[in-house]
């Protein structure tokens, strides 16, 4: 025996199932390109690293290459905005009597010189003073994205505590230059030349507290 069916019933496809939120495949995608960049450039150099050497490693096309990141320097961009964005210093903000916007200033002071003698930051401020004739645009980015920005957080601390007349200082900003010099000394030099590694927070404590506390008793008998 026959079954027929009515004219007026219809079968209906199931919907279909929806794709889980697992992380989108583009973010993968991107982010193997900028750790693959990253190898390329400190290996070998930036003017030898190609976008077709950045896209074979990172196993993408370099057309999905190019849909990320429009040219070298911006994928360059890219990556040092990846190394600096790890790493976040506290505010600086003065504090009511000297004594304890000294130790302020010596922990932030360890803090900035430990980022800054890391090897691979060494090397990204290596690679950055190696392009800057070819690339003086972004030079001048990464400039301000992270010297500049360190200087100003300084120079501000101390115009803060010439404000509350705790010290005396003529020119808050070249004496923040002063201050950042003295707590790096020679340690980057050391380092771009292969002389040394980067320092023990021991070494980078004593070094920082030393510079720290010789300038500030210059600028409290300079009242």
């Amino acid at each position: 025996m026959s079954t027929k069916c009515s004219k007026h019933e219809s079968v209906t496809a199931p919907p279909p199932a929806r794709r889980g939120r697992g992380r989108p495949r583009d973010l993968d995608k991107r982010e193997a390109i900028l750790q693959s960049a990253s190898e390329l450039f400190h290996d070998r150099g930036i003017a030898a690293t190609t976008m077709e050497s950045v896209a074979e490693r990172a196993g993408v096309s370099k057309m999905t290459v190019y849909a990320n990141f429009a040219d070298k320097p911006a994928l360059l961009a890219a990556v040092f905005e990846r190394t600096t964005r790890s790493f976040r210093l506290p505010e600086l903000a003065g504090a009511e009597d000297l004594t304890s916007s000294i130790t302020h200033l010596e922990e932030f002071g360890v803090r900035l010189v430990g980022f800054l003698t890391r090897p691979e930051i060494v090397k990204s401020g290596r690679m950055m003073a190696e392009s800057a004739d070819q690339y003086p645009e972004l030079a001048a980015a990464f400039y301000a994205a992270g010297p500049a920005a360190m200087l100003a957080k300084v120079s501000a601390f101390l115009r803060s505590l010439v404000d509350h007349r705790l010290v005396a200082i003529e020119d808050p900003e070249l004496a923040a230059e002063q201050l950042i010099a003295a707590w790096l000394g020679m340690t980057q030099l050391r380092q771009n030349l292969g002389l040394a590694g980067a320092p023990s927070i021991k070494e980078i404590s004593k070094r920082v507290g030393v510079a720290t506390r010789t300038m500030f008793r210059a600028w409290s008998e300079a009242k």
